[in-house]
């Protein structure tokens, strides 16, 4: 909990204190033919932005039913005394991006491709600034597309306390993916560096929260 609060602290220092927003997302913009070249681009739009998401999207209905197999005692065996730990997964699959898509429903900020600097319509207002009477609301924050990746996060827990390395190297494996999924939606200008890092933050913060409702470290997991 100290951590995560410490984290928002500086996440909300930096991002409010600088410019680095808009920095990292100008050389993504191609200011003459004003456009994000990456914004249709196969790789980004479709195998990563589609294909990969329908692939994440199928290991989480993959979790439900090893999650339903052990509840009726069904599944591997050395998957004996992970029950809790994960529905831990599986609910993740579904609450984290139901809340960051909550989430995004209240907000004003907008998406690069929005804002004037970029093209847009829309000037830049941080996560504490209000945006300019008579601007619509954007609703394009937290990122919603790495959503698909973050719940992955929960992975880390499963081995957690018993196997600390091996929790700590699978949680920086999903962090990567959910980061990367992040970082190519800020190539095309569909999100800022802070709506990816903030929308880790809610998914890390809303996991450790389950994690404690649903008991799972009271579980004394096998190898």
């Amino acid at each position: 909990a100290l951590l995560l609060a410490a984290i928002a602290t500086l996440l909300l220092w930096v991002f409010n204190a600088s410019s680095l927003d808009l920095r990292l997302e100008a050389p993504y913009y191609d200011a003459v033919n004003h456009t994000f070249p990456w914004r249709y681009a196969w790789v980004a739009k479709f195998l990563v932005h589609r294909y990969l998401k329908y692939a994440l999207i199928c290991a989480g209905i993959g979790v439900w039913l090893l999650a339903l197999a052990l509840k009726l005692g069904h599944g591997p065996r050395w998957l004996v005394g992970h029950q809790r730990r994960w529905w831990l997964v599986a609910w993740s699959f579904v609450c984290v991006p139901l809340l960051i898509a909550g989430l995004r429903s209240a907000s004003a900020m907008h998406c690069p491709w929005d804002i004037d600097a970029f093209g847009g319509y829309a000037p830049y207002v941080d996560l504490l600034t209000a945006s300019p009477s008579g601007v619509p609301p954007g609703h394009c924050f937290p990122a919603a597309g790495i959503t698909v990746g973050s719940w992955l996060l929960a992975f880390a827990l499963l081995w957690y306390p018993e196997h600390k390395l091996r929790s700590y190297g699978i949680g920086l494996v999903a962090f990567a993916i959910a980061f990367g999924l992040g970082w190519i939606q800020q190539m095309r200008g569909a999100h800022f560096l802070s709506h990816t890092l903030w929308s880790l933050w809610i998914s890390w913060a809303a996991i450790v929260v389950m994690h404690r409702l649903l008991g799972a470290r009271k579980e004394h997991a096998q190898a």
